[in-house]
């Protein structure tokens, strides 16, 4: 079987092509850009790539979604979308979007007219709730029948403009009854379509099987415990336990030949069922630059990449790792937006440094 590798695009941040804009951040990276480097990527021994959200947006890295019906012209057009589709599948090569089902933007028609008060989750003061405690970004009621039509209408839009995969942001948010109906939704409208989950930090809603949840979090620890919780769900999910197991490995200075790091790994991809598959990977926008775990030492690094190429599950890239990208500060040192650390432009002649 041949592995999948997939590379992971910061749209904004990649080869920008585009004047930046100061006031939003954004730096210029856009669609064009995207399907302009592709064989760039392919030269990798990339078979694929993982797009971040390109909806109209409020923040450069597209999270923050305003309108699911545009695309951000910072980002181009709904044009340029189904070019880089058609690029990604000429090559031979798959392609995966980022969709967002748990909250949006303020700013967006939905939660900013007034007239869907009802589409929203609220506290016991009458306030809505925001994603992470924010109140820029309203939670959807994913119970409400139509949030979950709308929602999933907008996903199929996707696997019909020939989208290979799907990556379901903060999928711990929306209850497990919104992702039933996704899932046998987009089944039936886009077979093929896989489903990965972002199944990370805390659960919003308790575990279906409490006693099961309880159990796996006491044998296995509470991040193996919530990935395993959605593995009949989605046809994967992001593995983040996994990206804990090698990032302690790489503080003690050792990958390459580390026996107990291969037992650990094995133990830990067998407690997955053969229908849901972890995608590996060493960092993220959301986490350290690998190399910064591995305090500099850029020989870890290859181990690791080399390590990570020996299983039989798709991996992920993070743009920039080909280039040795690295933060030399924490990201979780409190410094607000420190994330911006691990996000720095690739550009034709890129070093590694910070923004």
């Amino acid at each position: 079987m041949s592995r999948e590798r997939v590379y992971h695009i910061l749209i904004d941040r990649f080869f920008p092509q585009r004047e930046p804009d100061p006031a939003g951040n954004f730096r210029g990276g856009c669609l064009r850009s995207v399907a302009d480097h592709l064989d760039y990527v392919r030269g990798l021994g990339m078979t694929g790539i993982l797009l971040t959200p390109f909806y109209k947006t409020a923040a450069y890295h597209g999270y923050h979604i305003v309108d699911y019906r545009q695309v951000d012209p910072h980002f181009g057009t709904w044009d340029d979308v189904a070019r880089l589709v058609h690029e990604a599948h000429r090559r031979g090569m798959t392609i995966a979007a980022d969709f967002v089902a748990g909250h949006c933007h303020r700013t967006n028609p939905l939660f900013a007219d007034g007239r869907h008060a009802g589409w929203f989750l609220h506290g016991r003061d009458g306030r809505p709730l925001g994603y992470a405690g924010l109140d820029e970004l309203p939670r959807f009621d994913t119970d409400n029948g139509d949030v979950r039509a709308y929602l999933t209408e907008r996903a199929i839009g996707l696997g019909r403009m020939g989208f290979d995969a799907l990556r379901l942001d903060h999928a711990t948010g929306p209850t497990y009854a919104f992702w039933d109906s996704f899932v046998a939704a987009l089944g039936r409208a886009c077979p093929g379509v896989r489903l990965v989950g972002e199944v990370w930090g805390a659960m919003d809603f308790r575990p279906r099987r409490r006693l099961r949840y309880a159990l796996r979090r006491l044998c296995y620890g509470a991040q193996e415990a919530r990935q395993l919780e959605y593995a009949d769900v989605f046809d994967g999910v992001l593995d983040f336990r996994y990206q804990q197991l090698l990032c302690a490995a790489a503080r003690k200075g050792r990958i390459a030949g580390n026996r107990r790091l291969r037992r650990e790994v094995e133990r830990h991809l067998a407690r997955y069922p053969t229908r849901c598959r972890p995608w590996l990977f060493l960092d993220n926008h959301d986490l350290n630059r690998f190399l910064f775990e591995c305090g500099g030492r850029r020989p870890l690094l290859d181990e690791a990449v080399a390590f990570t190429g020996q299983w039989q599950c798709p991996s992920l890239t993070f743009y920039g790792t080909e280039r040795a990208f690295a933060n030399t500060k924490d990201i979780f040192d409190g410094t607000p937006y420190a994330d911006e650390r691990v996000r720095p432009c690739l550009r034709e002649a890129s070093v590694n440094v910070e923004p």
